[in-house]
């Protein structure tokens, strides 16, 4: 595809979410005029992908988007009931949507889905679906103007609004050509308060050409007291009643009262955004370029600074670059955060598929969702996307039990998939978790013994159970389903994740279920650090964990069982060599003093900080830097968190102390 088309394909796929938004809404029944306002912004999202699809050429898609706009017009006329079995026809032909629009990404051409094609079109014809009533001859009663100037879509409108007993009225304005759009859409706004517009009818007046007169057909159960109040601020508008239309069993108007929280508000057009596209490659060029251009500033700043012997001179200069860099940290800032989306649709892709394959599995299933008001970084958000959907469909396959099974059990009869995202010590952290059976090493054990990974009768522990149901290839006897296989898909995750230097943990517990968590390291990243000095190079520390530099007397050194500790102020802290974690050799200095740098660890609410003194070579200050992902490299240098230039065009490492720390005691 070229740039054309990928962005009309993102356009396609913004709408295809709000699509499903929406006809959520729709199956949570709700009242008569939501679920008008609802339609018509389902329609109108088809009828875009429709056009976008022709405009570059995905004709398959839009030959189901054409299909599934015939059914939509069907509803909106009146023709067919909204029941679930269009709305499940409708979720069909959205899904139908989304998968040709993947298969077009591949660069192959989707076959149509004959089989729901015709069941849109058995639908639109159902004869018991299209009975007629009595309401074209009270629409008739209308004066013969405004009932021949509407289409078939409104003539539907109103007789919906007369089924629910609302009064139909003729509202007529005028408006200066000026600013007519403006005023007009001020009492458009106002009128949706009381009721809804069914038809407008611009015409200009020959005798003021300077004004454009509007006649508003609009139902609405208020009363003539509440409308001419509302009205009030137009002082053009004239009101005339044309029919009052009484509907049995509606006593009173109190019975028809919407609660306060449900009432109805229109739905927004969609189909039109303010949004610009931008490749993330041109974006990443933007961000160094800022960067670049912050340190060249800065490094001037002070040179000059350096130059000037003038005392209050010095001191302006140190007022002004104090004020430059915290403007060019806020712009890169900026920046970045455009790199970033929000997970909400990863999340509620996810919940689809895993409902999806919940069906197929015959399974009664909940799935809650957690962290969707998080943004992410786009790349990770693309990156993790496939490996949530593994896991989901491996909780849904292989992790949640039958009905049957799960009452046997003593389980609530419906299972649980929780499916959240968030960041925890500066690292983003999805995790997809499941009431369900859990691993079974007797059962992994097995298969294992079928493939000739370990010897028949030889058992394994859950964590060696954890490991091979990560191995390429390897899958249980009753894992096999079209849903998903546990060795085909835990291989695809693990392996996406480490692309981006993250990791997979898991948890198990046999009879209750699993957590599968996938930890991800930051892509692109402003970061307030402390430059820490070992063997000759430079590395980067969150300045927030460091909580203290200084040099302290060798004697205070204490040797135990479990290694070396420092006494500082008071306080007995383990000690650990930067060098050591590194791999470095020791430092061949032999010095009285060392350099002292106090970490602390764990920043949780709900434990107490740990703290941890490190011994380097020397602090070089504390700097504002650019943090860069290692992708696939950080998998081989655990507790390296990325990488930045610093001001003089060296390169830093930037480090994770916690995995850093663990990594040197697993070793």
């Amino acid at each position: 595809m070229d740039q054309t088309q990928h962005e009309f394909v993102a356009e396609i796929e913004d709408l295809l979410e709000q699509l499903f938004d929406d006809l959520y809404k729709l199956r949570e029944k709700p009242e008569p005029r939501l679920q008008r306002s609802l339609l018509d912004a389902v329609f109108r999202g088809i009828h875009s992908i429709k056009g976008s699809a022709s405009s570059i050429g995905l004709d398959r898609l839009g030959e189901i988007a054409h299909q599934f706009e015939n059914l939509l017009d069907a509803v909106r006329l009146g023709r067919l009931k909204l029941d679930d079995t269009v709305l499940d026809a409708v979720e069909d032909s959205i899904n139908a949507i989304s998968e040709a629009l993947n298969i077009y990404r591949s660069e192959t051409v989707p076959p149509l889905p004959l089989e729901l094609l015709e069941r849109i079109r058995r639908l639109i014809s159902e004869e018991s679906l299209t009975k007629p009533d009595d309401f074209e001859a009270i629409l008739s009663q209308l004066p013969s103007e405004i009932w021949q100037s509407l289409n078939e879509s409104e003539k539907s409108h109103a007789q919906d609004v007369i089924k629910e007993g609302a009064n139909l009225l003729l509202l007529s304005t005028n408006f200066d050509i000026a600013d007519f759009d403006r005023q007009f859409y001020s009492l458009k706004e106002n009128l949706a308060e009381l009721g809804e517009i069914i038809s407008t009818s611009p015409t200009v007046d020959p005798e003021h050409k300077n004004k454009i007169n509007f006649r508003i057909l609009f139902a609405s159960d208020s009363s003539p007291e509440e409308l001419a109040t509302l009205t009030a601020r137009f002082p053009a508008v004239t009101t005339r009643g044309l029919m009052n239309c009484t509907i049995k069993n509606r006593s009173s108007r109190a019975a028809l009262e919407v609660p306060e929280e449900q009432e109805a508000r229109p739905i927004p057009d969609t189909s039109r955004s303010n949004a610009v596209r931008l490749d993330l490659n041109e974006l990443d060029r933007l961000i160094s370029s800022t960067h670049e251009l912050f340190q060249a500033t800065s490094t001037a700043i002070d040179l000059a600074q350096s130059n000037c012997v003038d005392a209050q001179a010095q001191e302006a200069f140190a007022a002004k670059a104090t004020e430059i860099r915290r403007s060019f940290m806020a712009v890169e800032d900026q920046i970045i955060n455009l790199r970033m989306v929000s997970v909400d649709r990863i999340l509620k892709h996810t919940a689809r598929v895993g409902r999806a394959a919940a069906q197929i599995a015959h399974k009664d299933i909940e799935f809650e969702i957690r962290g969707s008001g998080l943004r992410l970084d786009k790349l990770l958000c693309n990156i993790i996307a496939d490996p949530l959907q593994h896991l989901v469909r491996n909780a849904v396959d292989h992790g949640i039990e039958s009905r049957e099974e799960r009452v046997l059990k003593g389980k609530r009869p419906r299972g649980t998939v929780l499916i959240e995202i968030g960041l925890e010590d500066g690292r983003t952290r999805v995790r997809v978790t499941d009431d369900g059976r859990g691993v079974d090493p007797e059962i992994v054990g097995r298969a294992a013994a079928q493939l000739g990974l370990i010897q028949q009768g030889a058992e394994l522990d859950m964590e060696g159970s954890l490991r091979l149901i990560f191995r390429p290839g390897f899958s249980t006897a009753s894992a096999i389903s079209s849903v998903s296989g546990r060795g085909v898909g835990l291989d695809v995750v693990e392996t996406a994740t480490e692309q981006v230097g993250g990791e997979v943990r898991v948890s198990s517990e046999p009879g209750r279920g699993s957590s599968f968590e996938i930890c991800l390291p930051v892509t692109f990243g402003l970061l307030h650090a402390t430059v820490l000095v070992s063997a000759g190079n430079r590395y980067c520390l969150d300045a927030s964990v460091a909580i203290a530099s200084e040099i302290a007397s060798c004697t205070l050194i204490e040797r135990g069982e479990l290694g070396e500790a420092i006494k500082l102020h008071n306080e007995i802290l383990p000690l650990v060599s930067l060098r050591r974690l590194l791999g470095q050799p020791p430092s061949d200095c032999d010095s009285r003093e060392l350099h002292v740098v106090t970490c602390r660890l764990n920043e949780k609410p709900e434990k107490r900080d740990r703290q941890v003194a490190i011994a380097v070579d020397d602090v070089d200050g504390e700097q504002e830097v650019l943090v860069r992902n290692l992708g696939s490299h950080a998998v081989r240098w655990p507790g390296i968190a990325g990488a930045t230039e610093l001001p003089d065009g060296t390169i830093a490492l930037v480090l994770d102390l916690p995995r850093l720390l663990n990594s040197s005691l697993s070793n």
